[in-house]
């Protein structure tokens, strides 16, 4: 069901329609005396990656058990990447398409600018200026992005956690891809990796990506909420600041960005809280390591704490009639997620656990089992939020309190008046 329109809407429109009679050629003017050397030219390797790995956090590596998991070693198209010892490395066939970060659950693999909270600033920001945000691959798109495109070198570079939470917020996400793109794509697990991640995020979100697969159905309007965000605050703040005159645009990409560095403050404050819960360390003093995807996770469930019973949360769980306390459970764990005390009692933080199973992997007397854990772990109390219901709930029950006072002054006021008519009859 369309909007409904008002006049504000088609003030707009009369502002849009004199724009374009003031400058009836646009931008191709602008486009054909600008110097060919400074016009940017489609280079798909722009668009493209090579990872850098971190194998610190690797839990083949931390386990020295090659079988522990071979999840990026599976997903690579070109196999470019080889785990030895103590070392992950990518050689020079990779094809940058960025599938083994998506797939690694301690986050071994960096690709930069496709990193999870890059990815969802990147994606949220397009999400909230447009009716359509699309994400596209360079083998679909084969051209520059226009601004609600985002381009990446494979759709499949896009993990299941990245869509849930960009889906909690964003409704209008949909993917470009032209039929049998794919198929004539090197990238061979791009399809299927990007298949699974989307399924698994709208089944957690009970939202939907769509598909659009003609370019010339393609839509670039920017979205009603935003345009009249745009022109109201541009309008309010005319008389004050002539930058916001001269540029009615910069008032709404300011909207914009104060959502998503609202977001970035959100993710801060939830690790502190996690970390003021739980502590920041174990009692080796190994900081608890909480990974990008998970962050993105958690953030949304703060919101939407009733999703988190979608979720599928195994943690390690100790047979202390096997268990040593040999602490090599401890030296395996990637993030830091559980801990061995003085007393040699196990314990494990769900929060920062990502499921890997490495803790399982690497104990000699196979102590320690991975159980299903309650999802609702995964839910940190917003302590703003709380705040501000308590203060609700607190301004509500002292309005209540003034209203039944008032009426106990007016119930006195009416008797004493009913009294003075008697004593005056």
């Amino acid at each position: 069901m369309a909007e409904k329109r008002d006049l504000l809407d088609d003030i707009i429109d009369i502002q849009d329609n004199w724009g374009a009679i003031q400058n009836p050629l646009g931008d191709v003017a602008s486009t054909l005396i600008q110097d060919p050397a400074t016009v940017k030219v489609y280079d798909p390797s722009d668009y493209k990656v090579k990872p850098r790995v971190n194998s610190i956090f690797c839990v083949t590596c931390s386990t020295r058990d090659p079988k522990a998991c071979t999840r990026c070693l599976d997903v690579c198209p070109v196999d470019a990447i080889t785990i030895k010892g103590s070392s992950v490395k990518v050689d020079d066939r990779c094809r940058k398409c960025g599938l083994c970060a998506t797939v690694c659950p301690t986050e071994v693999f960096i690709c930069g600018s496709q990193a999870p909270l890059q990815l969802y600033k990147q994606v949220a920001e397009v999400a909230s200026k447009y009716e359509d945000c699309y994400v596209t691959c360079t083998r679909a798109l084969g051209r520059l992005p226009k601004e609600n495109e985002v381009l990446l070198p494979c759709v499949g570079a896009i993990s299941e956690e990245l869509w849930f939470a960009l889906l909690c917020e964003y409704p209008n996400l949909s993917v470009y891809l032209p039929v049998g793109i794919c198929d004539r794509c090197r990238t061979t697990t791009g399809e299927e990796r990007y298949g699974d991640a989307i399924a698994a995020a709208e089944e957690l979100s009970g939202e939907s990506v769509g598909l659009e697969v003609d370019e010339r159905r393609l839509n670039h309007e920017q979205s009603r909420a935003y345009r009249r965000s745009q022109f109201v605050s541009s309008m309010a703040t005319s008389a004050t600041r002539l930058v916001s005159r001269g540029n009615p645009a910069l008032a709404g990409a300011q909207a914009v960005a104060q959502r998503i560095q609202q977001h970035t403050k959100q993710l801060t404050e939830l690790q502190r809280t996690l970390e003021k819960a739980v502590g920041a360390q174990t009692s080796q003093n190994r900081r608890h390591i909480l990974t990008q995807r998970r962050k993105l996770v958690m953030a949304a469930l703060q919101k939407y704490p009733d999703l988190a019973e979608g979720f599928k949360l195994e943690i390690p769980a100790c047979d202390s009639s096997r268990c040593t306390k040999c602490g090599d459970c401890v030296k395996a764990c990637p993030v830091h997620a559980n801990d061995l005390d003085r007393e040699g009692h196990f314990s494990v933080e769900p929060a920062f656990c990502v499921n890997c199973g490495a803790c399982a992997v690497a104990c000699p007397e196979d102590a320690l089992a991975m159980v299903p854990c309650d999802p609702q772990e995964l839910v940190v109390p917003d302590e703003d939020a709380e705040r501000r219901r308590r203060m609700a709930a607190e301004s509500r029950a002292r309005a209540e309190e003034l209203k039944e006072k008032g009426k106990l002054l007016l119930d006195k006021g009416m008797d004493a008046l009913e009294n003075l008519e008697k004593d005056g009859k």
